[in-house]
């Protein structure tokens, strides 16, 4: 799982979804949202990164030496 592309699409995400509430009639969208939306990302981006899972943190193969002739 690649973080970096993660957290960008959720930011992108988040942010069509408040643009289109605040186009539409009824919805009313306060000062909040952005900055909720961007805490909620950065949460995200930081629990992905805390985990540790990807191909970087794997530990390399044991390379075998081959056995000496007798």
């Amino acid at each position: 799982m690649d973080v970096v592309s993660l957290v960008f699409g959720l930011f992108f995400v988040g942010a069509a979804v408040i643009w289109g509430l605040a186009g539409s009639a009824g919805h009313e969208v306060r000062g909040w949202a952005l900055p909720v939306l961007l805490i909620a990302v950065g949460l995200v981006g930081l629990l992905t990164s805390l985990t540790g899972r990807g191909p970087d943190r794997d530990e390399p193969a044991a390379v075998e030496e081959p056995a000496p002739d007798a």
